[in-house]
């Protein structure tokens, strides 16, 4: 399991078979986006597939929930500072 500690980090984090990262390192934010778009992960499945990173990912209180993400999402992380 790869720590990550800051939004660097994470942009650096490769893709997996089903989902990739789009971090924005200006705005400290991003998002989990699929590999591949298709007519399942678009319309009124978007946001199923397409999930937000807030800015809060790295706050003390959200380490958990954003790892929880992650690792759902097929990434083998842990956020932590």
């Amino acid at each position: 399991m790869q720590i990550v500690r800051n939004w660097y980090e994470l942009s650096k984090i490769k893709p997996n078979n089903k989902y990739k990262l789009d971090i924005d390192l200006e705005m400290c934010c991003g998002w989990i986006r699929p590999v591949k778009e298709d007519e399942n992960t678009l319309g009124e499945n978007y946001f199923k597939h397409h999930i937000y990173l807030s800015t809060h990912s790295f706050y003390y209180s959200q380490y958990e929930a954003t790892t929880k993400l992650l690792q759902e999402h097929g990434f083998d992380v842990k956020i932590e500072t």
